[in-house]
């Protein structure tokens, strides 16, 4: 049976080529009788060869015809031979996703290790907690199967004490081994000695070589590695990390045209999104948003002039952008609002933005009691989602205000600061509140840095149990941020990548 080596002899000098099991069985009759499909598969015809005529096409046999692999014309048939992306006939080096560059989040346990995979026992880090040194090396996978790093000059060395050490190192070759990882992930290995990297790794300098992705999305990598020791030979007694980044360069695969920075989800447990505005298209949703006109001072002695000139705010490549300008000896800008238009009572707010920077720039993201109208400020209360004053370009400020009126305004509220000299105007950021009964809490990038509740109001009505609208608008000048000088530059923009409302 199936005994045609005439026919196999002719077609067992054809090169092999990089194949993966399927366990395609190209017999038709269950008595295992020669059918036409054996026929033409022997002959080559459907670009397979079963070599070794065990009856199953493997890693053992041919495929002289990657297209022919594919089966377009029968896709019941499985792909025998798939690339590190799954494309069958592809030639594929790296998954998409991974591509790009990445560095430590500033999330909580950004690094963990403990004496078992996976493990946190021995150590977690804070939010924020890593040193800067850590938080500005860059990791990039490139397309060809490399790992460019850049330690910008130093890192955080664990055989000299975790003190910061001058590290001079660029590159790596690697290996990606798909499903190899230890609870079958894919994993990757740094291929150490020669080249710029002698002793290449990721994260931690005690890291091993060999990485499992535990997590790969757009936005977000996670990584687990055991330990090593200086010579990049396998440590077992330390211990198992695993290390969280997040990607800063989209435009190399994997992230879109959502900019760099910190990506927001789509979805939270228990809670579906009731509202968005993505700014998709090339005009302001006019069902979404309206203006505040003019140029009062706005009760801060601002210098702006609000307008709706299109020069001061417009939509494109799924942006909605604010601009601050300096025209003539005067200054605009524009500030939206959604006032009776979208207004909600709860839930939690995320709005994605990259901010504007310098002396007397001052842009907020925030929202106020929908009775505003009616009763004014501050009775209908306040709530400040992000506020920046601009000579402070790595600082944003979340703030809650109240009061009956005017003589017994109350407010509180916190700030928090990003890492390493980082600026908000580097990259896109989530600026967020979770927003319940009787509690409001404040978040940068899914960060917790305050909150307030109602047994906080110093004998003050609590407004915040009411529905409210949005306001998004850069101020120039005013009693806060001081008033622009010779250092301020302009135009100053502000880049909102989407407002969000999950209930």
């Amino acid at each position: 049976m199936k005994s045609l080596p005439f026919l196999l002899g002719l077609a067992v000098a054809l090169p092999l080529g990089a194949q993966t099991d399927c366990g395609y069985q190209p017999d038709i009759d269950p008595d295992w009788a020669i059918g036409v499909s054996d026929v033409l598969g022997i002959l080559g015809l459907f670009g397979e060869v079963d070599t070794d005529q065990d009856y199953v096409w493997d890693s053992e046999d041919l495929c002289i015809d990657l297209e022919a692999c594919n089966y377009n014309a029968n896709p019941t048939e499985a792909c025998q031979y798939l690339d590190a992306f799954g494309v069958c006939g592809g030639e594929g080096v790296l998954p998409e996703l991974l591509l790009g560059s990445w560095r430590f989040s500033t999330v909580a346990g950004a690094v963990a290790i403990g004496p078992n995979p996976y493990s946190s026992e021995w150590f977690s880090s804070a939010a924020n907690g890593l040193q800067a040194a850590q938080y500005d090396d860059v990791y990039t996978f490139n397309a060809d199967g490399t790992l460019t790093t850049n330690y910008n000059g130093s890192i955080i060395d664990a055989f000299n004490g975790y003190s910061e050490q001058g590290y001079g190192c660029s590159s790596a070759a690697l290996n990606f081994n798909p499903g190899g990882g230890t609870s079958g992930e894919d994993q990757f290995t740094l291929l150490s000695g020669g080249g710029a990297c002698s002793c290449p790794f990721m994260g931690t300098n005690d890291g091993g070589l060999n990485y499992d992705i535990v997590e790969l999305t757009a936005n977000t990598l996670v990584l687990h590695t055991q330990t090593d020791d200086v010579n990049c030979n396998p440590n077992p007694s330390g211990g198992y990390f695993t290390y969280i980044f997040t990607r800063i360069n989209d435009g190399t695969g994997g992230g879109g045209t959502d900019g760099d920075g910190y990506q927001g989800a789509d979805s939270y447990p228990g809670m579906s999104l009731v509202w968005s505005d993505e700014f998709e298209g090339t005009t302001i949703n006019s069902s979404n948003w309206t203006y505040d006109l003019g140029n009062s001072g706005w009760g801060n002695n601002e210098w702006q002039n609000y307008t709706s000139s299109p020069n001061n705010s417009s939509v494109a490549d799924g942006f909605l952008t604010i601009t601050a300008r300096q025209e003539g000896g005067g200054y605009t800008s524009a500030r939206m609002k959604s006032v009776d238009l979208q207004e909600f009572q709860f839930g939690r707010i995320d709005i994605r933005a990259k901010l504007p920077e310098g002396q007397g720039i001052w842009p907020a993201l925030w929202m106020l009691g929908a009775n505003f109208p009616e009763g004014g400020w501050p009775q209908c209360g306040e709530i400040d989602i992000m506020e920046l004053v601009g000579h402070q370009p790595s600082t944003v400020h979340g703030t809650a205000h109240w009061g009956s009126n005017f003589s017994v305004h109350q407010y509180t509220g916190s700030s928090v600061t990003l890492p390493g000299g980082a600026k908000f105007s580097d990259a896109f950021h989530l600026f967020s509140v979770v927003w319940e009964q009787n509690s409001i809490q404040w978040y940068m990038d899914d960060q917790l840095y305050f909150s307030i509740n109602n047994t906080q109001m110093n004998g003050q009505p609590y407004p915040f149990n009411a529905p409210f609208f949005f306001i998004m608008n850069i101020a120039v000048g005013g009693n806060w941020p001081g008033y622009p000088d010779a250092t301020t530059q302009f135009p100053q923009t502000m880049m909102v990548d989407y407002v969000r409302v999950f209930q």
